[in-house]
């Protein structure tokens, strides 16, 4: 009977060490088809709301370093630049010195609204331009 028992205590340890690894394996097997943990990034759009009354800080006529002058417009909740005569271009504010085109030009006002930035200011004026154009307003 000691064999017997022996055998048995012996079947046990082997099959607890088996339970054991078949769990670590069916963990193991889990893990590697659950992809890793991401952290979460949260992504909004960048809105900015002005209004009317806070654009007539911009509405001005500025001289650009190209000889051309640049006039800021709004009519009703819709603000405008317009250059030289061309028709007017839609302009949407980012921030309360900053604007963007739909055709990618950014203006950025410095100085207290006294200087303007112009990145790509061909996409404003329709032809090929200055890539930044530095302005200061001129006298009304």
């Amino acid at each position: 009977m000691k064999v017997i028992g022996l055998s048995l205590a012996a079947a046990v340890v082997w099959s607890s060490a088996v339970t054991a690894y078949a769990q670590q394996q069916e963990q193991a097997i889990s893990a590697a088809e659950t992809p890793p943990a991401i952290d979460t990034v949260s992504v909004t759009a960048k809105r900015f709301h002005m209004e009317p009354i806070e654009f007539t800080d911009y509405e001005y006529a500025y001289r650009i370093s190209n000889g051309d002058v640049v006039n800021f417009s709004r009519r009703v909740l819709h603000f405008y630049v317009t250059i030289k005569g061309q028709p007017p271009v839609e302009i949407f504010p980012t921030a309360p010195d900053q604007f963007v085109t739909k055709g990618g030009a950014k203006l950025v006002f410095t100085e207290n609204g006294d200087a303007l930035n112009i990145d790509h200011y061909e996409a404003i004026q329709g032809a090929s331009g200055l890539p930044v154009a530095t302005v200061q307003e001129t006298p009304k």
